[in-house]
């Protein structure tokens, strides 16, 4: 392992011990949008909180789909790192928890990354590149942006990325909102997820809509 890469964060375990089921996150986050164009949640960074808060819960979408298994989010109110978690129900008292940093990939104020998102993720001394073993990175990509997603993948291969990468991007908002997940390490992946039909589906099941858990611990290897 490069010894610049051993130099990141440390896992660390949530400082909340509330935690919110995905579609109960995302309806939490809907919530706090009323009134508040899309578009300025989108790139604005006076919502960042918001919008990182939506994605956390498509996230949690997402894999509850991938995996059929109750899993829960939260976002990080105490400290600036990581961004938020995410915990797996492994058994009745057995949870798996990861840290996810969440980024944004896309048209702001100025404009759009001279950068693409692959040269991003993969720049030697980045601040992606130090990610710990253990980490999940979540990409908020804009809307109608075109992204080469083989070439993400290719290049965290390349660099032997020590930390998961995700996308998230909406690309329908009717009838229905659609949201394509990508895995991009250890393999690509790809998920249109119907937002909707998923929130509808786990408010139908038994897991609770909220859990406290008090403590947690990293997850498996993927």
């Amino acid at each position: 392992m490069n010894k610049q890469q051993e130099l990141g964060k440390k896992f660390t375990i949530p400082h909340d011990s509330l935690w919110f089921r995905p579609d109960e996150a995302y309806f939490n986050s809907q919530e706090q949008a009323k009134g508040i164009d899309p578009d300025e949640i989108e790139w604005n960074g006076k919502y960042k909180r918001i919008r990182e808060l939506r994605d956390l819960a498509i996230f949690g979408l997402a894999f509850y789909t991938m995996q059929e298994c109750p899993c829960f989010v939260q976002m990080n109110a105490l400290s600036d790192s990581p961004d938020a978690f995410l915990t797996r129900v492994v058994s009745e008292d057995t949870y798996e928890t990861a840290p996810v940093e969440i980024t944004f990939y896309g048209r702001n104020r100025i404009g759009l990354s001279e950068k693409s998102l692959e040269d991003k993720l993969s720049e030697v001394g980045g601040k992606f590149y130090k990610l710990s073993k253990g980490y999940w990175l979540l990409v908020h990509i804009g809307k109608n942006l075109q992204v080469n997603h083989q070439a993400i993948a290719d290049k965290l291969s390349a660099i032997k990325a020590k930390f998961n990468v995700f996308s998230i991007q909406e690309i329908s908002n009717h009838p229905d909102t659609v949201a394509r997940f990508v895995a991009y390490n250890p393999k690509l992946e790809a998920y249109d997820i119907n937002i909707g039909t998923i929130c509808h589906k786990l408010s139908k099941t038994k897991i609770p809509g909220t859990l406290t858990i008090n403590k947690g611990k990293p997850p498996k290897k993927r």
